[in-house]
């Protein structure tokens, strides 16, 4: 062990020494532990979206289950876990090469193992490392075209709607041609010759090449006053296989043809700055080889937004509309927006309303559980209106107290026995306060309570308890 410890430590300095003297290498991360306390928080990533009235899944929000199925709301759970990020960044201002990794697990879990999300339990011990991204980025000499090639995260034009800082494989050029910036996408989402409904990403042959996911985007950004950006999307999803989140109307279906054109804008004005999006969705499922009819996709998404200065603090206010289907039964269309997360959970993560029981918070580890994961909710669609105000209090001390709102566009019956008794699901209240200890390291105490709505009311039984969600937030970042 000690001769390999000597030759790493070698190889490590010679790699070091050997770099030029402009090369730079940077660490950059987190080491983050939540101790929290819930009544439906838990291991793994959930979107409780079922209605009350549908037979019960893991995905239901129910009280006291006597069948073991869905989320009981009736107890608290209590755990600790921790995440650690690390980042390192090799070159100069020309090419860089980025490396992102990433642990975490929960208190307690196991030990000694092999896996992600584990191995915090007696004497530690166990493979847990995971690769986030891995890519490289480089300039074009004497251009101001530059790539990023392989692994990396991407963020869509429409607050992380379709892609909310999801980790993809692909290429993204950045061209700037005074005075629009152009950026071009292409991300392979599954690579799969198996056929038949892949799993979730799942490449699971020898021979990639078919039955292959790809999304290709170009978006063109300019300002046409000194106080206004706006950002044109085209974007094309092309899936040869069926994919995971395949709505009900295109069960038969595997190929998708998907198509995205958007726009987004900001506006600087003198008491508050806006943005707001318009993303229309379309294009078709289609039968491979057989003589099904073809199911047409015809989903929007809009979004409006104002954030102010207010007194010694900052408000926003927010709304948010996602088209919904409320036939099942249809043949020929399907009126909601095909995302990222149909593919991948957590590909979609809108993020912006910093809310934690409606929608995913970006705080959370691999309690991943909210009303939403998916904006389009299953075909469902919805509607958010949200709202929040944070200020500091001396040097040390932020405070932030929040709001949201939550309905279902549709209810999306499947039968007259399953449909929802109602669209609103919740209205969520949430506060923090955090605490700066030193230069890196804060210490906060969140909460949020959600009240919720028709939607979950039951056929049979009791209907679940409202939400709530204690929890501490010790973070270093360096």
């Amino acid at each position: 062990m000690r001769k390999v410890l000597i030759v790493a430590i070698a190889a490590t300095l010679a790699v070091v020494f050997a770099m030029p003297a402009s090369a730079e290498m940077k660490l950059t991360g987190f080491y983050r532990v939540k101790p929290t306390s819930s009544n439906y928080l838990g291991a793994g990533n959930l979107g409780l979206n079922v209605p009350g009235t549908d037979t019960a899944t893991s995905s239901s929000l129910v009280k006291e289950s006597g069948s073991g199925l869905g989320v009981d709301t009736a107890r608290s759970r209590s755990w600790t876990e921790m995440r650690n990020r690390l980042r390192f960044e090799f070159g100069d201002e020309n090419v860089k090469g980025v490396t992102f990794f990433e642990l975490d697990g929960v208190f307690g879990d196991t030990g000694g193992n092999t896996g992600r999300n584990q191995g915090f339990a007696s004497n530690g011990d166990s493979i847990n490392l995971e690769t986030k991204n891995a890519y490289l980025w480089f300039k074009v000499p004497n251009t101001t075209l530059d790539f990023t090639v392989g692994l990396q995260g991407y963020l869509d034009e429409f607050g992380g709607l379709l892609f909310g800082y999801s980790d993809q494989a692909g290429v993204v050029a950045n061209y700037k041609l005074d005075p629009v910036k152009l950026r071009l996408t292409w991300i392979k989402l599954r690579d799969n010759v198996t056929g038949g409904g892949p799993a979730n990403n799942a490449w699971t042959s020898s021979n990639p090449g078919d039955f292959d996911a790809d999304y290709y985007a170009l978006d063109a950004k300019f300002a046409p006053t000194a106080n206004a950006t706006v950002t044109g999307h085209f974007g094309f999803l092309r899936d040869s296989g069926s994919f995971i989140g395949q709505p009900t109307e295109a069960a038969a279906l595997e190929i998708l043809k998907a198509y995205y054109l958007g726009v987004n804008a900001t506006v600087k004005l003198a008491p508050a700055t806006i943005t707001g999006f318009l993303l229309y969705n379309f294009g078709k499922f289609e039968d491979d080889g057989g003589t099904a009819a073809d199911v047409k996709i015809a989903g929007f998404a809009a979004r409006l937004r104002a954030d102010a200065k207010v007194g010694p603090g900052n408000a926003f206010l927010e709304g948010l509309y996602v088209s919904g289907d409320d036939d099942t039964a249809s043949t020929t269309k399907y009126k909601s927006v095909v995302t990222g997360s149909d593919f991948a959970a957590l590909t979609s993560y809108y993020f912006s309303p910093d809310l934690t029981i409606l929608f995913r918070n970006l705080d959370m580890i691999n309690s991943g559980r909210a009303l939403v994961l998916n904006p389009s909710k299953g075909g469902r669609g919805l509607m958010l209106l949200a709202g929040g105000y944070n200020q500091k209090f001396g040097d040390k001390i932020t405070g932030k107290v929040g709001f949201g709102y939550l309905a279902a566009d549709k209810k999306r019956k499947s039968s007259a026995t399953t449909e929802a008794k109602g669209k609103t699901m919740a209205t969520e209240v949430n506060a923090n306060v955090n605490y700066n200890i030193s230069k890196g390291l804060d210490f906060g105490v969140y909460g949020a309570y959600a009240f919720l709505g028709k939607f979950y009311d039951r056929s049979a039984g009791e209907n679940p308890d409202d939400l709530y969600t204690l929890h501490g937030r010790l973070n270093y970042a360096f």
